[in-house]
């Protein structure tokens, strides 16, 4: 009985053993993955020049758009601006090595970059906070100013019909119920000891040939419904 005890002991041992072994491997082979994954992609910084660069380079994943200077650091945590009893703030989070994929623009890269969401305040009450996305929409090729785009939750565009014929047939240009997506600046003010760090945040929409942007709901209203060409100062 006691033999039979050993050998069912050495059985499971042995089968552990085993099992240790080629969990290492699988470990060891998926470090090795990625490895070779980080080594094969070529490193670029924004505004420098890179050199020749091959014509497919932004959609063959082979290219990474890195921070190495740190900029981005410069312009990351919370930034507020009041007016009266309302309160805008952003949120500049770095995000690192993210890999962009978008097949019908033939994208296919990595990059740091900022990821901002906002803030509403009235009467010291949140009345709005936008969603928390990981896609960076903006990037900085030194440490003074930030550039890209972000989405402003409260306006939406409408349709712009298009003559498809001489009769005055209509089809749809572009479909509407888009947020609008604004061009978006970020510049550091110059350094005031006696003061925390200020920006200076700024949004512009391009003229679009369907004039989408024009949705008559906002008549009388501003352009966005977040402020515009304001300076902010940072948040402790």
């Amino acid at each position: 009985m006691e033999l039979l005890v050993l050998k069912r002991y050495r059985v499971i041992f042995k089968k552990m053993k085993i099992q240790y072994i080629y969990t290492k491997i699988v470990i060891m082979l998926n470090i090795l993955l990625v490895t070779t994954m980080i080594k094969s992609q070529t490193v670029l910084v924004w505004g420098e020049n890179n050199g020749p660069l091959p014509d497919d380079f932004l959609s063959s994943g082979q290219y990474y758009y890195k921070d190495v200077n740190n900029y981005l650091d410069s312009f990351t945590g919370t930034w507020e601006y009041i007016n009266g009893n309302e309160k805008f703030q952003i949120i500049l989070t770095k995000i690192i090595k993210y890999h962009n994929v978008s097949p019908n623009i033939k994208l296919n890269l990595y990059e740091d970059g900022i990821v901002l969401r906002y803030k509403k305040f009235t009467n010291g009450n949140l009345v709005f906070e936008s969603p928390i996305k990981n896609k960076p929409t903006l990037s900085a090729s030194d440490n003074l100013k930030l550039e890209g785009y972000m989405t402003d939750y409260g306006r939406v565009t409408v349709d712009k019909k298009l003559p498809l014929d001489h009769i005055l047939k209509l089809g749809v240009l572009r479909q509407g119920g888009d947020y609008f997506h604004p061009s978006c600046t970020i510049e550091r003010l110059p350094l005031n000891l006696s003061e925390p760090p200020k920006i200076k945040f700024s949004l512009s929409l391009r003229q679009s040939i369907g004039g989408e942007y024009k949705n008559p709901a906002y008549n009388g209203l501003p352009t966005f419904s977040i402020p515009n060409n304001i300076i902010m100062t940072k948040v402790p």
